[in-house]
């Protein structure tokens, strides 16, 4: 599996996918800080998908809210993403390809899987390093205090940022990579994912509310964010690993029983 995870990552590690990996990440802080800082109310209770306030923003940990808040909206490019990536292996022979040369299946995917999130990784990284950077530009044009930013709480609300970020994005890839072993057909398995993480939650959510604890794309949200008023972050991560798990047998049970045809 150690050499399946080495060659992911020498055909992610080249200068072009790097480079728009980078320009992504950087991208996203632009827009993520600027929107969270110019749309946070001075104060009061955040919505149902979570969000921050201006108050919040000048407390320990503010430095790291705005990539925290807007990354919630970064867990759907990242199912569609693995979708197509995963899909398109199935149905472009490169699967079949890989398999000809090592035979054991589980290895090669959960191998590609670690290789492609660690570098995910070392993008949420350079996002959440990058928002800070840019809160730092930002908070003075809200009158948001920095001075806590730096405390050592603010060191470990950081780090809890980016654990449960990534730990959302690591989600949303399971979802992403089992829908492309079911369909393996890229825009077959794009067609479901878009309509169910997209319309359908979205628009049930609005008259039921329990959606936000129970569908499969609000419970990644919530841990994304660090907890909702509507799903603590305990459940969140529960809820989460325990759909995580169902969907990561069901993608190596396809894996172990379906043929390779293409």
């Amino acid at each position: 599996m150690t050499a399946v995870i080495r060659a992911e990552l020498q055909r992610l590690w080249r200068r072009k996918p790097m480079t728009l990996a980078a320009l992504g990440a950087l991208l996203f802080s632009v827009v993520a800080t600027l929107t969270v800082f110019s749309g946070a109310p001075a104060s009061g209770p955040v919505g149902p998908q979570g969000g921050t306030t201006l108050e919040l923003l000048g407390r320990q940990g503010g430095g790291t809210e705005a990539f925290a808040v807007g990354a919630s909206f970064i867990g759907f490019f990242v199912f569609v993403t693995f979708i197509a990536l995963l899909a398109s292996e199935f149905s472009g022979g490169t699967y079949r390809a890989l398999l000809l040369r090592n035979p054991h299946r589980l290895q090669v995917i959960i191998g590609k899987l670690v290789g492609i999130l660690i570098v995910a990784a070392g993008v949420v990284l350079l996002a959440e390093v990058a928002t800070f950077i840019i809160s730092l530009l930002a908070a003075p044009g809200q009158d948001v205090s920095t001075s806590d930013w730096f405390s050592a709480g603010s060191a470990v609300d950081a780090v809890k940022d980016f654990g449960t970020v990534f730990a959302g994005v690591a989600g949303w890839a399971i979802f992403g990579t089992t829908l492309a072993f079911v369909f393996r057909s890229a825009p077959l398995a794009l067609g479901v994912g878009f309509a169910w993480a997209g319309p359908f939650e979205n628009i049930t959510v609005d008259s039921w509310t329990t959606g936000y604890r129970v569908f499969p794309g609000q419970v990644l949200r919530a841990v994304i964010n660090g907890g909702t008023p509507e799903l603590g972050l305990s459940r969140a991560l529960l809820t989460g690993a325990l759909y995580a798990g169902v969907a990561a047998a069901i993608s190596l049970l396809l894996l172990a029983r379906r043929d390779v045809t293409a």
